[in-house]
């Protein structure tokens, strides 16, 4: 669309007005018949409700400053920001959301109370949110205020509660009294969920803001200000001005985590970057570069998703259309009819798992229709997707249409600028290969080249044909897209193409200990045939010769090996890198092996898989104990763990949590509900800083070899995009990202 760079500032402004900013006025416009469910006539009001069931001191510190309706719009926009398309299921824990809606109402009740709080801008992110100004409350009534508006949409029949079954069926049993089975509330909405507004970040039809510190917006008198530059002070991105409203907020004290912030972290306190002060230039122009990159919707795809709607939903590569708009709780009442009738059923299944299931097919239904509606929306515009980062420093996109997404989403994308205009044979067949690694896994890429030209007739034969061997696919959707590209010419030089480091913990593991053996079975060092290494076939090899050493049972062995597999072993072993558990693992295992392994043997096996762990790989393991131990006798010195690297040094201060038990009373029913929900103390979490010391050590070696691949291939002006380890450019550039990678490795130098 031949807009000019005025008109599409102006349109994100409008954008971002809708689905980002929080205003009484809008949400009232565009959500009247949620509306008409929460304001009536002969109805109070959320505000008057409150007077009757809050204690005195609560009411006249938050509520009574707001207007008679305040409450039913941040109601309505804390439902659209749990109830989104992009969540796992179409229910939340009740926990979840008692939590949300007193957390946004006390914030916003600190705002109006401190008139001083304007903007993040003006607000360091080192503020302690204990000091004064902050609404403090006596025990035992810190989700009160969530309680009771949970209660009052209860009453409006806006939502009722359901009781899942934990999916670990083992009992929880207590020191007095019996042991029971541990059960999850989740609120389930009464109404369709369409009618909830859509508050996420979306992608920016202009290119978003550079990423500075506030420092270079404004004249700071203060040198402490200055000094050390904190990643959540930066400003950029969007266009709308972070400011300290109830859209930004997670939680009451991290107020200056938003949804415009650099960093994601939830805690700023405990979890933040401070940057080198001669180097966050740098990084900035990293992360400047990649937003700026533009990219445009496939439009090719797009078209066939849309006339093929029908046999996709066939085969089951979409959901059934009409799934989107199923209301949860008529489709809850006629399950629940069904199932009690059915005794066949209720022999194999419990109701519980049904439940869960249907949501999530209702979720996976509203996503799917989501991503298509806002390709067709963004179809004729270049769009960009602002950067940030965790606080390990691993980049991420704003939005919901980009490459960290599902297989969908991914398909529907492809670079806006057409370097290197015109085509040849060699760009032809790097799609080609593309595509067929898209189907499944090669260990040499002309065996890809091969297969996908041996098996074009099949593909190209009709539409039909096509869906139905892409069924078989592992990214079927990307899988079509590239078979839609390849005979465009035009198209070449904008299709994406993933280039995957293999491994990258263990690459950087055999860096760290001059591993060669690990740096071969990673591809961090060439094999010398030329072929692709999978690390974790090795491991799969390597663990079934062990376990034949160990186990004697000969039946009980066949019954492991005719499961065990990759994919199991990849679920094992790469978290094991991280710090895996036994128990986890054992979780994994049952997952795997169903009723074929009793609780016992699983427990034993995955005992069997991390004394292989540490027979095979005794450096890597001394090394994570190393790590491991350096973080627990900080946490012990009462101090929190940071970790360096040239750019900037991360900070990880883990605290324990306490539980809180509060009472939901439905009076429909008369039920009353137990909710718990975990509070954070100031007492530091030895067991969790040990725990995770390894993985954020890892992941910021990780972020950091990323910048620099990202930093090299934005000299050479190349369509870059990144998903942590994984590179994603066009054709004409994909040969030179394996040589950069590895000359990262090399331009670290010693370890």
């Amino acid at each position: 669309m031949d807009l000019s760079e005025k008109e599409l500032y102006e349109l994100q402004k409008r954008i971002e007005d809708i689905t980002i900013n929080f205003d009484e006025y809008s949400i009232f416009n565009e959500t009247p018949n949620l509306i008409k469910l929460l304001v009536g006539k002969d109805l109070i009001s959320a505000k008057s409700y409150l007077y009757k069931y809050l204690p005195k001191d609560i009411y006249n510190s938050t509520i009574d400053q707001f207007g008679q309706y305040t409450l039913e719009a941040i109601i309505i926009y804390v439902l659209g920001l749990l109830y989104n398309s992009i969540q796992e299921s179409s229910v939340v824990r009740v926990s979840t959301l008692v939590d949300r809606l007193d957390s946004t109402v006390r914030t916003q009740a600190n705002i109006i109370n401190n008139k001083n709080m304007v903007s993040s801008t003006a607000t360091s992110s080192r503020v302690d949110s204990s000091k004064e100004g902050y609404i403090k409350h006596k025990k035992g009534t810190k989700y009160e205020i969530g309680k009771r508006l949970l209660e009052f949409m209860i009453d409006r029949k806006l939502l009722h509660i359901e009781t899942f079954a934990a999916d670990d069926k083992k009992a929880v049993v207590k020191k007095k009294g019996k042991g029971y089975l541990e059960s999850n509330l989740f609120a389930v909405c009464n109404f369709d969920l369409s009618l909830i507004p859509l508050k996420l970040n979306l992608p920016m039809v202009c290119k978003p803001l550079n990423w500075e510190h506030i420092s270079e917006k404004q004249f700071l008198f203060d040198f402490e200000i200055r000094k050390p530059f904190v990643l959540s002070d930066m400003i950029g991105g969007y266009l709308s001005c972070p400011t300290l409203d109830i859209y930004n907020s997670f939680r009451l004290n991290s107020s200056l985590n938003n949804r415009f912030s650099l960093i994601s972290s939830r805690n700023l306190s405990n979890f933040n970057i401070e940057l080198e002060d001669d180097r966050y230039k740098e990084m900035c122009n990293i992360l400047n570069g990649l937003q700026k990159q533009g990219f445009k919707i496939n439009n090719k795809i797009l078209e066939f998703i849309k006339n093929n709607r029908a046999t996709l939903e066939k085969v089951g590569l979409l959901m059934p259309g009409i799934l989107a708009h199923v209301n949860l709780k008529d489709a809850y009442d006629l399950l629940r009819i069904k199932y009690y009738l059915n005794k066949d059923i209720k022999k194999v299944c419990s109701l519980s798992v049904l439940l869960k299931e249907l949501a999530n097919r209702v979720q996976t239904a509203r996503y799917q229709d989501l991503i298509i509606r806002l390709a067709s929306a963004y179809e004729d515009y270049v769009f960009y997707l602002p950067a940030f980062m965790d606080f390990r420093g691993r980049i991420y996109r704003s939005g919901i249409l980009h490459f960290h997404e599902r297989d969908l989403a991914r398909s529907l994308i492809v670079f806006a600028n057409n370097h290197q205009e015109g085509s040849n044979q060699s760009a032809k067949d790097i799609v080609a290969s593309s595509a067929a690694f898209k189907y499944k896994k090669f260990y040499l890429y002309d065996n890809a080249l091969q297969w996908y030209k041996e098996k074009q007739s099949l593909i190209y034969a009709s539409d039909e044909s096509l869906i139905s061997f892409a069924k078989g696919a592992s990214d079927p959707f990307q899988f079509i897209g590239k078979v839609l590209c390849y005979d465009r010419v035009q198209e070449y030089n904008r299709i994406p193409i993933t280039q995957d480091a293999a491994a990258s913990a263990y690459q950087i593991m055999s860096y760290l200990l001059l591993n060669e053996e690990m740096a071969r079975r990673t591809n961090l060092i060439p094999h010398p045939d030329g072929k692709i290494q999978d690390v974790y076939m090795y491991l799969l090899y390597d663990f079934k010769e062990f376990l034949h050493h160990r186990i004697n049972d000969k039946l009980q062995m066949e019954i492991i090996e005719s499961k065990l597999d990759r994919k199991l072993i990849k679920s094992l072993f790469m978290p094991l890198i991280y710090g895996k558990t036994l128990i986890s693992m054992e979780k994994d295992i049952r997952l795997k092996y169903g009723e074929l392994l009793s609780r016992k043997d699983s427990y034993n096996l995955a005992k069997l898989s991390n004394e292989f762990w540490i027979h095979k790989y005794p450096d890597i393991v001394n090394f994570m104990k190393l790590i491991t131990i350096i973080s627990w006798f900080c946490s012990v010195m009462d101090r929190a763990v940071v970790y360096s690297i040239p750019y900037f040094t991360t900070k990880q201060d883990y605290m324990s949590f306490v539980k809180e038990e509060i009472m939901v009373y439905e009076r429909t029913s008369k039920k009353r509900r137990r909710v718990t929900l975990s509070v954070p103390t100031m007492k530091r979490d030895k067991r969790k800083t040990q725990s995770s010391a390894c993985a954020n050590f890892i992941h910021q070696k990780d972020a950091y070899i990323a910048m620099k691949v990202v930093e090299s291939l934005l000299r050479e002006g190349a369509p870059i995009y990144t998903v942590h380890d994984n590179f994603i450019t066009t054709p004409p550039y994909v040969r030179i990202v394996p040589d950069i990678y590895t000359k990262v490795f090399i331009n670290m130098g010693p370890p």
